[in-house]
């Protein structure tokens, strides 16, 4: 098969005939994982290792006057140690597409924020290394630490970057449609300020990096946990100064990612220098409060929110005014946080027109980054919040408003305002069965009745879009010069199927899994399009730069892309394979390659299975019979093929774009009491319909939609970033952090519906962030629906029983 063009698979894919793809298959990859065999960084073992620990700046915001080494140089087995400024003469900045302040992961002349590194040791053992650190005098001038967004953006407020006036770090107003003219056509406009609060999904294992550089061949290995590896890789080369194909990436299998691994990248590289210094292998692990304080956090974001509307329930235009808090460097792939949430921005509504002022600020706080969501949580907060609103304005119930406003079925393909274009969905049959699943009209009947005793019980429902696998495109929203993003488009990812003699297959691909489940799922989509089964595909774990096919333009596992895109890329080199196959197979049976059929390691004739090879045999001839090939056919049996997404083109002018591969739908309702003493918050009941598109495993799919939505259920209640006005973190530790627990997870009510999208390979759409964009702000408006009775209006994401409690006594936020 010399051309497979994207559209080509898309449509070949429909004709597949399905056994494994939608099955409850079992994951192939928890055997090792509950038997201990999984394989992590800090497992890896290096003869003559080093390890590194980092000095870290103790306050906020200060001028560094100069750094005292030599006691720590002369602690034992101490080989060296690196400040700041000998780092940044060493390597390059980390490059970006806009223009932003030098970023080298290590604090250089300004310690901008508390746990930011000022230095690192390079020692014979872990615990030589921190008793250098510990001997390191790091000699400041303090400064006033600016730890809000009103702090950073006051007239009276030191710079945090030269070049940076009002601590700006980028701003951008973008409006899509005639939002003005909407807005005077409005018959009345609802609105609100709301806060969205610092959280991440703190993945278990903590960042675990390590270097080998070999110095006879010039080549340095990184152990790394980036979720965008594939696509790091020329960027470390940059920074390092070392050519990508010297350079060699390993990600093994990840204790979680979340959007937070994707954060690592400056270790990386720090790490790999030490290597590139010492010529001896180097690890670093981070401790629990390392990365809580110098990872990376969620931003927190300040939005007014307007939404114009008529007196019959229509919302037609909406307004955001929005501050996202960047932390103390802009790093890649920021300002994403606010332009991420644009596919899906107005939501399941038919909304004509949407204007976002946005800018980022910087603060003296931990730099930012994507988390499980990435910015689609805090855009659906302001929408879902105002929405609310507007029903509360004109005395509907929320489910009313929704369902006058929800974008109609016989409407899809719909193209939204910004350009996207939902694939597909019913959303108000799923809103329908929440409201079923949830027995809405009991749940009012027994609101009523605790009210009429004095007690607070709420209701809330959301409604939200999950836009999944972002676009290149994205870039021609954050600025920059437009002749350098101009080209950018869609997204790719690779993959490459081998099958052996023996008729076994191994599959990889770039896609860097932390617990998506892609060994089983590959392995069943794969065993569909060649007529084999599971057990017969083996996907290798993990990503190796060297070994695995990638993508530049965007290989990893992120924005949940593997159910469209590297869908498109397995399904592309199967078909490559399935082609050949059935060449070989069409000249041995005498028969023409369109009347035979793949089953369960059968080929045979359609219609008369008695004339029939198997797919060992079609490997052997392929392999070791080389006389039995047909006249003029390539030997072996092997494929490669990069897979993009044909339906997203490049951004033009007016910034409207198709950025993301699918549009899932999720519709949810909650039910809370509220403790009138303490703000306690009990989540009585919590009901989520989703529609991801097509199901490629039913059973991962539901531990994905569990995942996300207790996510979101601890991002609410209780897990949140939390400094005093000098800066310092006070949640460093799970043990004020307070992450969810099995014990705080309430009973979950889940309903599945499958519109398959019409634009992916097999139909699937994202789902795994979902549950962690809606429940927050489904969680909020229950809670604003029981203190009603008080006259309170829930303006944040933070509901913890202390804030809760403090909204209830008016004292606020």
């Amino acid at each position: 098969m010399e051309s497979l063009p994207p559209e080509t698979v898309h449509n070949l894919s429909r004709k597949i005939t399905t056994r494994w793809i939608g099955s409850p298959v079992k994951r192939k990859e928890d055997l090792r994982f509950i038997t201990g065999k999984g394989l992590f960084v800090d497992d890896f073992r290096f003869d003559n290792c080093l390890y590194v620990a980092f000095v870290r700046g103790k306050v906020a915001h200060a001028k560094i006057r100069h750094i005292e080494t030599d006691k720590a140089s002369r602690v034992r087995g101490v080989v060296k140690v690196l400040t700041g400024e000998e780092v940044a003469d060493l390597v390059k900045p980390w490059p970006h597409l806009i223009p932003t302040p030098p970023y080298y992961g290590i604090a250089v002349d300004k310690i901008r924020y508390q746990g930011e590194p000022v230095a690192m040791v390079i020692a014979e053992s872990k615990y030589a290394a921190w008793d250098a650190a510990e001997a390191i005098e790091v000699y400041c001038e303090g400064l006033r630490p600016l730890v809000t967004i009103d702090e950073a953006l006051s007239l009276d407020a030191p710079l945090i970057h030269e070049g940076f006036p009002r601590n700006v770090a980028w701003e951008k107003k973008f409006i899509y449609g005639d939002v003005d003219g909407d807005f005077s056509r409005a018959d009345r406009v609802a609105r609100g300020r709301y806060y969205y609060h610092r959280f991440i999904s703190a993945p278990l294992e903590p960042t675990a990096l390590a270097a080998v550089y070999d110095r006879h061949s010039g080549h340095l290995t990184i152990y790394d946990q980036h979720q965008q590896a594939p696509m790091y890789h020329a960027r470390y080369s940059r920074v390092l100064g070392i050519p990508s194909n010297r350079i060699r990436i390993r990600v093994p299998d990840l204790g979680g990612g979340f959007g937070n691994k994707q954060s690592v990248y400056p270790y990386s590289a720090l790490i790999g220098l030490a290597a590139l210094i010492t010529g001896r292998p180097v690890k670093f692990v981070a401790s629990r409060s390392e990365d809580f304080q110098a990872l990376m956090h969620s931003p927190d974001r300040l939005a007014k929110v307007e939404a114009a509307y008529k007196l019959n329930g229509e919302v037609i235009s909406v307004r955001m005014k929005i501050y996202d808090n960047f932390g103390a460097y802009l790093r890649h792939p920021e300002p994403h946080n606010v332009t991420r949430a644009f596919p899906s921005i107005v939501g399941p509504y038919r909304i004509k027109s949407i204007e976002i002022d946005a800018t980022g600020v910087f603060t003296n706080t931990c730099p930012t980054g994507p988390n499980r969501g990435y910015g689609q949580q805090h855009a659906s907060f302001c929408l879902e919040r105002i929405i609310d609103k507007v029903a509360e304005e004109l005395g509907l119930d929320p489910v009313e408003l929704r369902t006058v406003n929800l974008i109609r079925r016989n409407q899809m393909p719909y193209e939204t305002p910004v350009g996207s274009v939902y694939d597909d969905g019913d959303y108000a049959a799923a809103l329908s069965y929440a409201l079923e699943l949830a027995e809405y009209e009991q749940l009012k009947r027994e609101r009523e009745k605790m009210r009429g005793n004095g007690d607070l019980m709420g209701l809330g429902v959301a409604t939200i879009v999950e836009g999944g696998a972002t676009a290149f495109g994205f870039a021609r929203l954050w600025g920059g010069d437009p002749a350098h993003v101009a080209g950018y488009a869609s997204m790719a990812e690779s993959a490459s199927v081998r099958v052996h003699p023996d008729g076994s297959i191994t599959v990889a691909m770039g896609t860097v899994p932390q617990g998506q489940g892609h060994e089983t799922s590959a392995a069943q989509i794969v065993a569909d399009v060649l007529g084999v089964t599971p057990d017969d595909v083996t996907v290798i774990p993990g990503f190796d730069s060297d070994t695995h096919p990638y993508s530049a333009a965007g290989s990893g596992t992120y924005a949940s892309r593997f159910s469209q895109i590297a869908v498109g890329a397995l399904v592309g080199a199967s078909l490559r394979i399935r082609e050949k196959v059935l060449h070989i197979a069409a000249h041995k049976l005498e028969a023409n390659p369109a009347d035979l059929e793949m089953r369960d390691g059968m080929i045979y004739i359609r219609g008369n299975q008695e004339r029939f090879t198997t797919f060992r045999e079609i490997a052997r001839i392929a392999h070791t019979r080389l006389a039995d090939l047909p006249p003029n056919t390539e030997a072996g049996l092997d494929a490669y093929y990069t897979y993009h997404f044909p339906y997203s083109k490049s951004v033009g002018d007016d910034l409207r774009g198709n950025l993301c591969g699918s549009y899932a739908f999720l519709a949810g309702v909650a039910a809370v009491v509220i403790d009138k003493e303490t703000g306690a918050v009990d989540l009585r009941r919590l009901v989520v319909v989703h529609d991801s598109g097509r199901a490629l495993n039913p059973m991962i799919l539901e531990g994905q939609l569990h995942g996300a939505v207790v996510n979101g259920i601890g991002g609410a209640l209780l897990e949140g970033f939390e400094y005093d006005q000098e800066g310092n973190l006070l949640t460093s530790t799970f043990a004020d952090y307070l992450p969810i627990s099995a014990t705080e997870v309430p009973e979950l009510r889940f309903g599945h519906m499958e519109t398959s999208s019409p634009f992916t390979p097999l139909g699937a759409k994202g789902s795994g962030e979902g549950g962690t964009i809606l429940v927050p702000v489904l969680i909020a408006n229950a809670i604003n629906d029981a203190l009603k009775p008080l006259g309170v209006e829930i303006t944040t994401s933070r509901l913890t029983p202390f804030n809760v409690w403090r909204f209830m006594t008016g004292k606020g936020l």
